[in-house]
């Protein structure tokens, strides 16, 4: 099982940003993760911005509230909140890459007022001791190598009552990783170690002074959105080989189209879920 440094993550997210704007819409709804498919949903661009959706409700954020989004990409969910719900958001990425173009989408969204955006680690901030209300973590808590450490420093700069807000895959009970293959190539390829289950995470959250309020099971909810990566991945097999033969592509690249394969698998095995999760900080 590989423990990727961050270098590493920030690597993968500056080598895939050609295929997330080939294949996830990426200019129009300026996220990475899976969506969310309901009535309302009619193309990956609107199952993005509907997992925002979601979250806020589960959350409650509210246009009071200060919130971190801790791995914010290229920050379409930091301008979602702050052009729909009014509130102060400072997103953080590991990828230099990723914050100068946040901070693109933020002035042409003409909300540089209330969101922000810097290079820097989830799991050092260095925000002050109670900075935040809220913290918004889609799919990006799964990268932390030692998920400890990030409750750890959540702990330090969240408000007394401040929630975490989860959108992200979960083990849908506790094994090891290292035994099974198809979800190490799925991970793996992601520049991910490892997953919680829902029993670790409570576990953890526990041993922080977090206590686990809400879960909702969005894993079917999710179904369109891991086909469309796979029928992707299908195009990046053949588009990786190709360029192959003329240029070597760098490493998370020539391996991304593996991890479509393998998510869906994964899935259609029952290997792994994805919930929307709040963990709130006890007073």
């Amino acid at each position: 099982m590989n423990n990727f440094t961050i270098t590493d993550i920030e690597n993968y997210y500056d080598q895939t940003e050609v295929h997330y704007k080939m294949f996830w819409k990426l200019e129009e709804a300026a996220g990475l993760h899976y969506g969310i498919w309901d009535a309302s949903t009619h193309s990956i661009g609107d199952a993005i911005l509907n997992t925002n959706r979601y979250l806020v409700n589960i959350g409650k954020i509210n246009k009071g509230h200060n919130v971190l989004d801790a791995g914010c990409g290229i920050g379409g969910s930091s301008i979602f909140l702050a052009k729909n719900i009014g509130c102060k958001v400072h997103g953080i990425t590991l990828s230099k890459k990723q914050s100068e173009t946040a901070k693109s989408l933020a002035e042409k969204n003409n909300v540089s007022n209330l969101a922000e955006f810097s290079h820097a680690n989830y799991l050092e901030t260095g925000f002050n001791d109670n900075s935040f209300d809220i913290v918004w973590a889609i799919e990006s808590f799964g990268s932390a190598s030692d998920k400890s450490l990030f409750f750890k420093e959540m702990k330090r700069i969240l408000k007394p009552g401040g929630r975490i807000l989860f959108a992200d895959m979960f083990k849908p009970m506790t094994y090891d990783i290292s035994r099974n293959k198809t979800m190490q190539i799925m991970l793996n390829g992601w520049a991910i170690s490892d997953i919680l289950s829902i029993e670790e995470l409570n576990s953890l959250s526990d041993k922080f002074d977090f206590e686990v309020t809400q879960i909702k099971d969005a894993t079917k909810l999710i179904k369109k959105s891991v086909n469309v990566i796979y029928y992707a991945s299908i195009l990046g097999l053949f588009g990786t080989k190709i360029y192959n033969f003329f240029k070597e592509a760098s490493y998370f690249s020539r391996i991304h189209y593996t991890t479509g394969f393998a998510q869906k698998r994964a899935y259609k095995k029952g290997d792994w879920k994805y919930y929307l999760v709040v963990c709130e900080k006890k007073d």
